[in-house]
């Protein structure tokens, strides 16, 4: 088993008596991964990346980070760590630069550290700029900046393209990518742009209400994904369809023209139309619905 950077052991939090935001959240972030915790808004995701770098204390944390507990080693903890939740904090009226070079002599840093993250976050050439001036892609590059300044194990990140158009969210995917794969960081990123963390993740975790229904790889993620999947078919005889897949394959008539077939493996596609042509089937469609992250999401917090 892959070692974890973060652990949770039957987490739950209540900001009020009674009033559970988290319940029973087990939580396993391996080493080098890039772990996609995904949940719609309200899901308790902020609120867990918040316990897991001690901004909230909870009675009964069960929090392990690079094996320590948090909070009692909360210092050791977050001088490995970089972290960017919600709003990045800058200085509008100073430079890329200088904003760099504030938080740098805050964590004791070289300075040649910031010529560093400059390059790494791709704002080498707009370090001379007013933060001011910069787009809202271009402050989050530059929050990733910072937070990566004493050069962290693990990143933290809270909805980090939230707000941002089309091209900001491709930089910040390859960012992270980058830091990941060159850079050798353990990331931990929330998002309810559930296509995008399939693009990026290694690692999935979903949430809902609270509650953890989902953890595991993105290979088991889309095995799951094909199990929930079906083929909507074109033919030209519904009912010598239904006769040739039924006993092997669920099939569901959902026009004069149109069927519904259930399978488990991509490859069983190419079975289908084999058995279906075969058979003496006419097939003018056949294409593979259900088969998408938002689908998927849905699915799960519906069951």
């Amino acid at each position: 088993m892959e070692q974890a950077v973060i652990e949770t052991d039957h987490l739950d939090y209540a900001f009020q008596k009674g009033d559970r935001i988290l319940n029973d959240i087990n939580l396993r972030v391996p080493q080098g991964s890039v772990y996609g915790f995904l949940g719609p808004n309200g899901a308790g995701k902020t609120t867990t990346l918040r316990l897991l770098l001690g901004l909230l204390r909870s009675e009964n944390p069960g929090i392990h980070i690079f094996g320590n507990q948090m909070p009692g080693n909360r210092i050791d903890i977050l001088r490995r760590t970089g972290s960017l939740i919600e709003q990045p904090s800058l200085y509008l009226h100073l430079t890329g630069r200088e904003n760099l070079d504030v938080f740098r002599r805050a964590y004791e840093c070289p300075a040649t550290r910031v010529e560093e993250v400059l390059r790494i976050t791709g704002l080498s050439d707009a370090a001379h700029k007013k933060t001011k001036a910069y787009s809202l892609g271009m402050k989050q590059r530059l929050a990733i900046a910072i937070a990566l300044l004493h050069d962290p194990e693990l990143l933290i990140m809270d909805e980090p393209t939230n707000g941002l158009d089309p091209n900001g969210i491709i930089e910040i995917r390859e960012l992270i990518r980058d830091l990941n794969r060159h850079q050798g960081k353990t990331v931990l990123v929330s998002s309810h742009l559930l296509a995008e963390v399939e693009k990026l993740a290694t690692h999935v975790g979903i949430i809902h209400q609270g509650k953890l229904l989902f953890q595991g790889t993105l290979a088991e993620l889309q095995s799951f994904q094909h199990r929930h999947s079906f083929l909507e078919i074109e033919v030209d005889n519904v009912v010598r369809t239904e006769q040739i897949l039924s006993g092997r394959f669920p099939v569901f008539i959902r026009g004069d023209s149109t069927v519904h077939v259930g399978h488990s493996k991509p490859a069983e596609a190419a079975l289908i139309n084999h058995m279906l042509v075969g058979g003496g089937v006419g097939v003018s469609r056949l294409c593979v619905m259900g088969n998408d992250l938002e689908r998927l999401f849905l699915d799960i917090i519906s069951a």
